[in-house]
């Protein structure tokens, strides 16, 4: 298996954009991504079928190639809310005290 080095786009847009072919002019790198900005929803491009595929959360394989996801970004987001869950509950019970206590 040979790498290739190459430049990836970010594009965002609404769902019902047109996702695009080209970027400034050439065809479009393998691996460039497009997040839908009223969903959530991001895909990214194969060049082999010049597709658009949207990327799933446990990066099921596509065309015998698995998308790019950063899932230790996303394993951080994660950790990010339980964290957030757990102050949250603490500054409901409003206590102190209770802060002190808990490991957050």
């Amino acid at each position: 298996m040979s790498l290739i080095e190459a430049v990836i786009y970010n594009f965002s847009g609404l769902s019902t954009d047109e996702k695009p072919l080209t970027a400034a002019g050439n065809p479009m790198p393998n691996g460039s991504r497009f997040r839908e900005v009223d969903t959530g929803k991001t895909y990214h491009f194969n060049t082999s079928d010049k597709r658009w595929y949207e990327t799933l959360r446990n990066a099921q394989f596509i065309a015998g190639a698995a998308p790019i996801v950063d899932i230790r970004a996303l394993e951080v987001l994660e950790q990010m809310a339980v964290s957030l869950k757990k102050i949250e509950y603490h500054l409901m019970l409003a206590s102190d005290a209770d802060l002190l206590k808990e490991e957050i």
